[in-house]
């Protein structure tokens, strides 16, 4: 079974579980009420941010703050990175034995998520970002995450399942063994 084959197995695979509503979403007075309240929350943020930085600016100077930031970011890029590769590596592999567990995808969505807050400068994404990346702040994450999207998630699974995403450590579908670079 070749990669078009493939996409268009997972593709018949994704009509089915998931219809155009996503689209309908954007005509529904409720759903666009929550879209922009969510961009509210993200425009606060970073206007906290920004006045966050601000004060420590003034109090340590520029060059030392904007060192601080840039340290959390590197340490965070590496150590997220690391964490973002483990997770999937994780899924690749339980894709492989047939095994869906939708709390790794959502537990890699919050680490992505983490790493995001935690390059872009700023204190109160910082602490945001560390939040979602402490484990209990996963979990909850996880738990709201895949409570709200659980059939998304089920239609990634059959991309991971297909090998469309899994070419690490996976032998050709042809059984040669052979990897392609």
């Amino acid at each position: 079974m070749g990669v078009r084959e493939l996409h268009q197995h997972a593709g018949e695979y994704y009509n089915e579980a998931m219809k155009p509503e996503w689209l309908l979403r954007f005509t529904n007075r409720e759903q666009l009420a929550f879209l922009f309240a969510d961009m509210l929350v993200l425009a606060m943020l970073m206007l906290v941010d920004g006045w966050i930085l601000v004060l420590v600016s003034r109090r340590i100077g520029v060059f030392a703050s904007l060192a601080a930031h840039g340290a959390v970011a590197i340490v965070a890029a590496v150590v997220l990175g690391n964490s973002i590769h483990h997770q999937l590596s994780r899924i690749r592999r339980e894709a492989r034995e047939g095994r869906f567990r939708p709390r790794h995808y959502a537990r890699l969505l919050a680490v992505v998520i983490a790493a995001i807050l935690l390059i872009i400068p700023g204190s109160a994404s910082g602490a945001l970002g560390l939040i979602l990346y402490l484990p209990p702040g996963r979990h909850i994450f996880g738990w709201l995450f895949v409570r709200r999207y659980r059939d998304t998630l089920a239609v990634v699974y059959e991309y991971f399942k297909l090998g469309v995403f899994s070419d690490d450590d996976a032998e050709r579908s042809d059984g040669s063994g052979v990897r392609e670079s």
